[in-house]
């Protein structure tokens, strides 16, 4: 057992240094000030539930993500304010544009700075109906900032991969 213990002892050692400055959230291996991994975990929250409300078609847990005076950017509309967040999230979903969709997001860059941070991270959208493909891919940067000790969007600007002209 002594053998074990050990063994052991260095490695534990290693991840409770390693998770000390956030490598197991995402983003810097070196924390800046201010900067914690609570904070990043809050902030990759705020963006996987992004996508989950898209797909459970939750335009008010949707909207609540936005900062009041958020802002949304995309190939597919833009909205200032949380009451145009939701109405844009609700006229897209009723005119079918998220059916049989499933969207999804890849690695984030979270850097902390007090109460304010940036994200970028990638996206895909899965088709689940017609047959099971990636439908598009692109890019997410995000502006947030801390209120009241939640983590808000102030500004998500998002891009669509476009494909190469060949086709390929």
């Amino acid at each position: 057992m002594k053998t074990i213990r050990r063994a052991a002892a260095p490695v534990i050692g290693v991840l409770a240094g390693a998770a000390a400055v956030g490598v197991f959230l995402g983003g810097n291996a070196t924390a800046t000030e201010g900067d914690s991994p609570n904070d990043r975990f809050a902030i990759r929250e705020v963006i996987d539930r992004h996508q989950m409300h898209i797909d459970l078609r939750d335009a008010d847990g949707y909207a609540n993500l936005y900062a009041k005076d958020g802002s949304y950017r995309s190939p597919f509309g833009s909205a200032d304010g949380r009451s145009e967040i939701k109405a844009m999230f609700i006229d897209l979903a009723e005119k079918g544009f998220t059916k049989g969709k499933r969207h999804m997001t890849g690695p984030a860059v979270i850097e902390v700075n007090g109460t304010t941070a940036t994200a970028r991270s990638w996206y895909w959208v899965a088709e689940t109906e017609a047959e099971h493909a990636v439908y598009a891919t692109g890019t997410y940067t995000d502006k947030l900032r801390k209120v009241n000790g939640k983590w808000e969007i102030v500004q998500r600007v998002q891009t669509l991969d476009e494909l190469a002209p060949d086709g390929r």
